[in-house]
């Protein structure tokens, strides 16, 4: 069955795990290269129903060279012995704790990464991620690959244009739309780096219905997650008056609604950056309102 969100590990599990890993560096006795081609041959191992214990040892084998493609120079290591390959395999995997513990490892590879970022989109493995967030049936899995995308496009021309190019910015909205609240958020997070880092993204926002979609779920009963939405929308409209003219539109009801949640807001220590970008989405659409009177 799919439906396991697996097993968490701790954070003294993983400090432990990074003090081996920094005392396996440190004494050459463990060859870091050596155990990724172990683990590798590991992961390449046809699924088998007569060994329960196979799926174990694939994703120890993963957990262990996520710790060890922390470092840079054994990331880049990873693809040279043949990694990428491997690795696109596992997101096919039966089993969701394998899936997305690939997707994580890709996370790792790619951050803060040129070589591996170059060596991500040669692979094309960034379509593929995008597919699992739209389709896999694990929640996880699906938080997992849009951590991964969001670690491969960040602040990387190249990977956000293959991204724009397959649609991405549809799987992202679709995301927003799911009933996984850490999935929304995440979403909503990468949305808002994406536009910063490129403004002429907003444009798109507006082709695709993304401010409908902001406004509608900020109409929706109020959680945590609005806080996001809120950042995301403030994000699209700030110094772009398309997106502006989009929030006017009668229908969304949206400087209405920002009164209203400002109000609500009032006093809710917990809520207070909601607030303000509520507030400051306020101050920029009634500004844009004043300059159109005093044309």
């Amino acid at each position: 069955m799919d439906t396991s969100y697996g097993r968490s590990q701790s954070l003294s599990v993983r400090a432990k795990r990074r003090e081996w890993l920094e005392s396996a560096l440190d004494n050459m006795s463990t060859n870091p290269v050596s155990r990724m081609k172990e683990a590798l041959v590991k992961l390449n191992q046809p699924d088998d129903e007569d060994n329960e214990n196979l799926t174990d040892e694939k994703i120890a084998a993963l957990e262990e060279m996520i710790e060890w493609c922390e470092n840079i120079d054994l990331a880049i290591d990873f693809h040279k012995i043949g990694g990428y390959e491997v690795l696109a395999k596992q997101f096919e995997n039966s089993e969701a704790e394998v899936r997305w513990n690939s997707l994580e490892l890709l996370g790792v590879l790619v951050q803060n990464n040129p070589y591996c970022q170059e060596a991500a989109l040669k692979h094309e493995l960034l379509p593929l991620v995008l597919g699992i967030i739209d389709n896999d049936s694990n929640a996880t899995v699906r938080i997992k690959a849009l951590y991964a995308i969001s670690c491969l496009c960040r602040d990387v021309p190249d990977a956000q244009k293959v991204f724009v190019d397959n649609d991405g910015f549809s799987v992202v909205m679709r995301a927003m739309q799911s009933d996984v609240e850490k999935l929304k958020i995440k979403a909503a997070f990468m949305l808002s780096c994406l536009c910063n880092d490129n403004p002429e993204y907003k444009d798109i926002m507006c082709n695709i219905g993304m401010i409908d979609q902001l406004v509608g779920h900020l109409q929706e009963e109020h959680s945590s997650y609005h806080e996001h939405l809120m950042s995301a929308l403030l994000t699209i409209v700030r110094d772009h008056p398309r997106a502006c003219e989009e929030c006017h539109r009668h229908e969304l009801n949206l400087i209405s609604t920002l009164n209203d949640r400002i109000e609500f807001l009032k006093g809710k220590e917990e809520f207070q950056e909601e607030r303000e970008y509520a507030t400051e989405l306020l101050n920029i659409l009634q500004d844009q309102d004043s300059s159109d009177v005093a044309r």
